[in-house]
């Protein structure tokens, strides 16, 4: 009872809402939005704090404080300088986006509003409209909060709106009013209970209580303005403000959800990690060598001073940060700066790309997560909507089965395809016309108004006129196949012509060669909707007719779910057998039922209804419960079939994915005879492949048995519904994995959207694969969100999908590019910069190592601060970055002509360990070439510069940088496979930034490079070292890359092919 206790106490109590508002907050601004992560007096800090969380950022800013009371042969400025450079350039990146943030707030929290108070209007700002207010929206304007829709229009109860804001969705919804409520004037008229803020776009509990004492009115989402739709072909609309500022549903919607890192991370924090505990052994090594140093040799060198206390705490720790300090530039801490900006090339890249361009609907490329940008080169298992996402989503009604027959739509006919006769709605029996009458009733489809035309004379012109659009075309439907079935039905003659309150009116024309001239006008009265859910499958309406006062219940849906509710009847089994014939043909079916309500048993459902609606908790469960015992014991009518067709090049795209390797699975809500032809016919399902299916298994022991059978048989293709993938999830969900993943591809059929997530889910636990998933409906968000890449098509569905994704395309087709070019490209590109990183820091930092054997293990610096200060900024920086974000391995002509070879970058192969030390023993061979190649040109005779002076030490420490910075830019010009004269330039322009900076700073006389560069730049002894020891460094590279461009290409695809 306690425990119970406490867990009601967390559930938040129901808002109370007076309306007309309330005097004392008038001035507050609770309808203010902020979308800012800072403000003027928190960006440092915040801004700081978030950096800081990185562990080699906090790591270089313990070694920056430490390096001002240790080691005074490394200035501080050689780690202080590099750490505030990434982080101003994180911060004004940062803080650039934030201040566009917050002046987009400022646009919408200034707009004018207009409300009424005191039963006058008055215009305020939108960010001083409170709970409570009545805000009036006009016709074309966006709704400033979530509003209770109190009033419309003269003389209805209802408004229009776009939603487009919200799910993209470009269709009218109709918002309501609450049922018999009239608006008055000022204060007290009444109060709105409702849940508090919640994100569901789809849900509103709420009641609208009455001064009166009058029975509470229920409210739902029906009733409910969202912040952020627009009011269209409505003068006016008054509403209740519930929700208002950061509490609106749009906002809610709009804050973080989480994150998801790349794999890449992965191998950079090995490589990081590498580096630092090459680092650490190096320190210690060299730390313990100097103790030695110190204890045995120092005390024979009297002129070296009295020897120091080496065993005092103070010195052990002073000598070892002296070492840690001087080789901490071996951990690349502008890596990550360099990262983003190529993170940020690559999103552009992608926005900017052309064939990711779709001129018809004015769609790029959305990058909404660039740090995934790589991963979209390491997929290998491919999660796929097939409805809008394979199919195009536009609907044709095309067949039907009624009356023990089955009919194609042919233009206004229909084609009995049992025995070859074309007949005209007129013709068919009073089955068939209750058939299309039910077609043409059951839907929630509006007709926007348009200006009246002129009456033809002729009948059959009148039914042509509306055959071509003037009201057909003027059809808005939430659902396509809703549209669909009445375009099909008003070409028959049968037309939906709108709804006046709550009257339908159907208008059936004469049919050609009938004798009738006039039309027949049928009127019902609709009195409930039972809305569609993804759980439901089906959707009902309750309706009066006008002409006899009949109530009728029409339903329509999924035959599995339609079928069990209806009556026994031997026409259950021939639908059903019809049903499956059209499903073989890909087309989508639902099957049509209806019966009759009662005056009593519409009274005890309207009551239980109302009873259930105005419930704040469990309203959802006890409506379903009130639905399900009103839509039993159904009369089946018929069933129909629509067509979708395959969107363009989905065919190919899906071959040339699978030959890049990755395993296709589609998860769709069709019937598995539905799914498995358009399998076929968009190659999802391989040709000459055999198929195995797994369907209507629930029980576990026949399940086991069936999934170790399908193990013996090796299958290829499996196909399986989503009862039978419940009972996989909660008995053998490892087996499962193991055996679809082992397949070329996989089919799941009838599964819920939570089912999709759970496939998915179950997937990424596998932790071998990389998913990605796409898809264009609102029911995709969750699968698309859980995959570790989500990819959302800006469809016919909406827009949700596209926006809640990573990264957003027009079309199923782009995706072949956006995987194997940009995805290829950017994975390559990341290694190679983050491998050349940490091959140039070895460079920089192993002479320095080389160099403590010669100077007693003193950890003295033999570069200037200069170098350090500019090595990683200036002199091989932009070089290299730049390659980096342009490189190109092969031509986009030549990654799409061999999808193979998305292959070679799988599991990030191309920056394995065994890659990253190739590069570092490079950097090694190298450091040691050029530190030797200096140490014997000055040890035996150091007089090398003109004016016979011999070399100092800040010409040794010259001569190592000179030749880094050299054979660091010209490497570039072997490892790169697509230069350009921008790449040159940029290479020569690092090269010249050296010697010029040199030449500079070398001019200054109280630098400690006073006239060396002078002498270096007149010395022939040095610029014959440097030019050889150049030669030397990359005289290895030049033969391993000959020796590869001989090979690499077939060389690549051989492997592949084998």
């Amino acid at each position: 009872m306690g425990a119970e206790g406490k867990k009601m106490s967390k559930v938040d109590p129901p808002l109370r809402i007076e309306i007309g508002g309330i005097e004392g907050h008038r001035k507050q601004s609770l309808n203010r939005v902020t979308t800012t992560k800072y403000t003027w007096l928190t960006f440092l800090p915040l801004n700081f704090y978030e950096q800081f969380r990185r562990a080699v950022y906090f790591y270089f800013l313990i070694i920056t404080i430490v390096s001002f009371f240790v080691n005074d042969t490394i200035s501080p400025l050689v780690s202080l300088l590099p750490l505030l450079f990434v982080m101003i350039i994180t911060a004004l990146k940062e803080g650039l986006e934030d201040f566009s943030r917050s002046k987009s707030d400022k646009l919408v929290n200034t707009a004018k509003v207009t409300v009424i108070r005191n039963g006058k209007e008055e215009v305020i700002a939108s960010q001083f409209v409170i709970p409570g207010d009545l805000v009036v929206v006009r016709n074309e304007g966006d709704v400033p909060c979530d509003l209770v829709l109190l009033q419309s229009s003269p003389g209805s109860s209802k408004c229009h709106v776009t939603t487009a804001n919200l799910d993209g969705e470009t269709n009218l919804k109709t918002i309501l009013t609450p049922h018999n409520y009239e608006l008055g004037s000022g204060m007290g008229q009444g109060c709105i209970v409702c849940e508090p803020a919640t994100p569901d776009l789809y849900s509103f509990n709420g009641r609208l209580e009455l001064k009166s004492g009058e029975a509470a009115l229920p409210l739902t989402i029906d009733n409910l303005l969202l912040r952020g739709v627009r009011l269209k072909g409505t003068d006016r609309a008054v509403g209740c403000a519930i929700y208002t500022g950061m509490h609106t549903k749009l906002q809610l919607n709009s804050r973080y959800t989480g994150n998801k890192s790349a794999s890449s991370e992965k191998y950079i924090n090995r490589f990081m990690v590498a580096l630092i505990v090459g680092m650490v052994v190096v320190v210690v090594v060299l730390y313990l060598i100097q103790r030695h140093k110190e204890a045995k040799i120092v005390p024979t060198m009297p002129y070296l001073g009295p020897p120091t206390n080496f065993n005092s705490a103070w010195q052990i720790f002073e000598d070892f940060l002296s070492f840690l300090l001087l080789f901490n530039y071996m951990v690349p801490i502008s890596a990550y700066m360099n990262i983003e900006l190529y993170r940020i090339f690559g999103m552009h890249f992608m926005h900017n790309d052309l064939h990711l361009y779709d001129e018809e609907t004015d769609q790029p490329c959305r990058v909404n997560a660039s740090n995934l940008n790589e991963e979209l080169g390491q997929v290998n298992i491919l999660f796929s909507d097939k409805t809008g996402t394979l199919t195009k989503n536009l609907m044709k009604f095309v067949n039907c089965y009624v009356s023990g027959q089955s009919f194609q739509l042919q233009k206004t006919q229909l084609l009995c395809q049992d025995t070859g006769e074309q007949l005209e709605l007129g013709k068919l029996d009073a089955e068939a016309s209750i058939f299309f009458e039910a077609l043409s009733v059951c839907h929630t489809v509006e007709v926007l108004q348009g200006a009246a035309s002129e009456k033809p004379a002729e009948s059959t012109s009148e039914r042509s006129r509306l055959m071509n659009g003037d009201i057909v075309g003027r059809y808005q439907a939430s659902s396509p196949d809703e549209k669909a079935l009445l375009e099909g039905c008003a070409s028959l003659g049968l037309v939906f012509e709108g709804q006046d309150k709550d009257i339908l009116h159907i208008r059936r024309y004469p049919w050609a060669g009938g004798g009738g001239t006039s039309t027949e006008e049928l009127r019902y009265e609709r009195l409930h909707v039972l809305e569609f859910s993804s759980e439901r499958k089906r959707m009902s309406v309750i309706l009066r007719d006008c002409q006899s006062g009949t109530i009728w219940l029409y339903s329509k849906g999924a035959e599995n779910i339609i079928f069990p509710r209806c009556k026994p009847s031997p026409r259950l089994e021939q639908t059903d057998e019809q049903i499956t014939k059209y499903a073989k043909e890909g087309l989508r079916t639902l099957a049509v039922a209806r019966r009759t309500l009662s005056e009593e048993e519409l009274a005890s459902f309207k009551a239980e209804y109302n009873n259930a609606n105005i419930q704040l908790s469990n309203r959802s469960e006890l409506i379903a419960k009130c639905y399900e015992a009103v839509e039993m014991g159904l009369d089946l009518l018929g069933a129909t079939a629509l067509e979708d067709a395959l969107q363009e090049q989905v065919g190919e795209t899906l071959e040339a994915l699978q030959r890049a390797g990755l395993k296709i699975w589609v998860l769709t809500g069709d019937k598995v005879e539905t799914a498995f032809n358009i399998g076929l016919a968009c190659r999802h399902i391989p040709p000459n492949s055999k198929p195995h299916f797994v369907v209507n298994l629930t029980e576990v022991s026949v399940l086991k048995a069936r999934l170790q059978e399908l193990e013996a048989a090796e299958a290829e293709v499996l196909v399986i519904d989503g009862a039978t993938i419940a009972a996989l999830l909660k008995h053998f969900p490892r087996e499962f994995a193991d055996l679809a993943l082992r397949c070329r591809a996989v089919l799941c059929c009838r599964l819920s959207p939570l089912q999709k997530c759970e496939i998915v889910t179950l997937v990424k636990k596998r932790k071998k694969h990389i998913t990605a998933a796409i898809g264009d409906g609102a029911n995709d968000v969750s699968m698309i969100q859980e995959a570790h890449i989500g990819i959302g098509i800006a469809g016919r569905e909406g827009k949700q999908a596209a926006r809640c994704a990573d990264f957003a395309i027009a079309r199923f087709e782009m995706l072949q590019r956006l995987l194997l070019v940009h995805g290829h490209y950017n994975s390559q590109r990341l290694a190679f910069l983050v491998l050349f990183y940490c091959y140039k820091n070895i460079i920089i930092t192993g002479c320095m190592a080389l160099f403590q054997v010669y100077d007693l293990f003193s950890a003295t610096n033999v570069y200037n601060s200069l170098y350090l200060w500019l090595f990683d900024i200036v002199y091989i920086s932009f070089s290299f970055t730049y390659l980096a974000i342009s490189d190109k391995h092969y031509s986009e002509e030549k990654l799409l002509r061999h999808p193979e070879l998305y292959k070679t970058l799988a599991h990030n192969r191309q920056a394995s360990m065994g890659v990253f030390t190739l590069w570092i023993l490079n950097g090694f061979l190298q450091c040691f070439i050029i530190f030797y190649f200096a140490y014997c040109l000055l040890n035996d005779e150091n007089v090398v510069h003109n004016v016979g002076q011999t070399a100092s030490f800040q010409t040794f420490g010259t001569m190592l940088i000179t030749v880094i910075v050299i054979v660091g830019n010209l490497k570039l010009l072997l490892v790169a496979r697509y230069l350009t004269y921008l790449n040159l330039g940029m290479i020569l322009a690092s090269i010249l930034a050296f010697m010029l900076t040199t030449y500079l700073y070398n001019l200054d006389t109280s630098g400690e490079l006073y006239d060396v560069y002078n002498q270096f730049l007149a010395s022939l002894p040095l610029w014959l070292y440097t030019i050889v020891c150049s030669a030397a460094c990359l005289l290895p590279d030049f033969v391993v890359k000959v020796i590869n461009d001989m090979f690499r290409v077939p060389r690549a695809l051989g492997k592949l092919a084998e």
